[in-house]
């Protein structure tokens, strides 16, 4: 795992440069440096969740710390695991024949725009902040998925947005059930919620 080769990857994919999927699709060495690019995309979320608590609003809650950048950064991985096999379960019941491995290769680089919602500590404009990294991803998701499966383009946004749609719910809810009477338990987007 060579950190410069994983930081010259994630730079060209914040230059919207998508071959970096193509790349480590069939790379088998790359699975623990995308799960590593997604856990601290996620991480970076929670901590822009916990940044906009202790900066935007007046009412800070006492345990935004543990809820929206430990707790929310966790599930928020988990459930980015949950949409990943979500992704392929749905294309597998279409017929397309894909790797899980890569899948979860391609996807992990996919979860990049998510450390944008670490800058959702701006105030006024952290809607942007919040909400773009989500739709960013999700396109992210798509080129991810069209890379790991070369599967029809309708098959690929349709497993890609049910994958999506899916991770939105369970981190909308989760972060829902567990804002009372505190901060929720969710990350970037979802750890707004209160």
């Amino acid at each position: 795992m060579d950190p410069n080769i994983i930081l010259n990857r994630v730079m060209r994919l914040a230059r919207l440069d998508t071959s970096v999927f193509d790349e480590v699709r069939d790379d088998p060495a790359e699975l623990v440096p995308s799960l590593v690019v997604a856990f601290v995309s996620c991480l970076l979320a929670g901590l822009g969740s916990f940044l906009w608590w202790q900066i935007v609003p007046s009412y800070t809650p006492d345990s935004s710390l543990i809820n929206t950048f430990l707790l929310g950064s966790i599930f928020m991985a988990v459930i980015f695991a949950v949409m990943v096999l979500v992704i392929y379960v749905v294309m597998t019941q279409l017929g397309v024949q894909l790797d899980l491995y890569s899948l979860f290769r391609t996807c992990g680089y996919a979860a990049l725009p998510l450390s944008l919602s670490v800058l959702m500590f701006v105030p006024v404009i952290y809607p942007v902040f919040a909400l773009a990294p989500l739709g960013l991803m999700l396109v992210f998701l798509i080129y991810a998925v069209q890379s790991a499966s070369n599967a029809d383009s309708n098959q690929v946004v349709m497993a890609s947005f049910i994958g999506f749609a899916v991770f939105c719910l369970v981190a909308g809810l989760l972060a829902i059930v567990t804002s009372v009477p505190d901060a929720p338990a969710g990350a970037g987007a979802f750890g707004l919620y209160l």
